[in-house]
């Protein structure tokens, strides 16, 4: 195999790694709870798409709709999210950030403007075809990653 293949791999292994590894500290976010990575996350998909209901969060995420409806919970006891029925269907529950969880959003995403600034500035400077490239490497990594759960 290539020795440029290798590293890839290689780089990519020792990445997931590092993301497997960094949900486990919470950050207050601003706040005066602790908020975990995966918490942060719903919250941010949250605070981008108004007024999501439990099975599209879940359905973003590649989750059940049971371990989302779990982490909402939690969410909501630390006073970040409130849940309320869809009253174009009566079935569904949406789910909307507090003034709380407004905050944590708001934190979180200056916290990656700051902390990210040189990953955004790497992409912009990249054509459409590299950026096409990353883009496939980013979904057949995810695919693949479905795969060895």
């Amino acid at each position: 195999m290539n020795d440029n293949i290798n590293i890839a791999i290689e780089k990519f292994m020792t990445l997931t790694e590092k993301i497997s590894n960094s949900g486990k500290n919470p950050d207050k976010y601003g706040t005066d709870v602790d908020i975990y990575k995966s918490e942060i996350h719903i919250i941010k998909l949250i605070g981008d798409y108004a007024n999501l209901h439990v099975s599209e969060i879940a359905r973003k995420f590649g989750v059940t709709k049971g371990a989302i409806s779990q982490t909402l919970k939690k969410l909501e006891r630390k006073g970040l999210v409130r849940k309320y029925v869809d009253e174009s269907n009566n079935t569904r529950l949406l789910v909307t950030l507090t003034d709380k969880g407004n905050k944590a959003y708001l934190c979180h995403e200056t916290y990656h403007k700051v902390s990210d600034k040189g990953i955004y500035t790497y992409l912009e400077g990249l054509n459409e075809h590299e950026l096409d490239t990353i883009i496939t490497f980013i979904e057949k990594v995810s695919k693949m990653a479905e795969r060895h759960i």
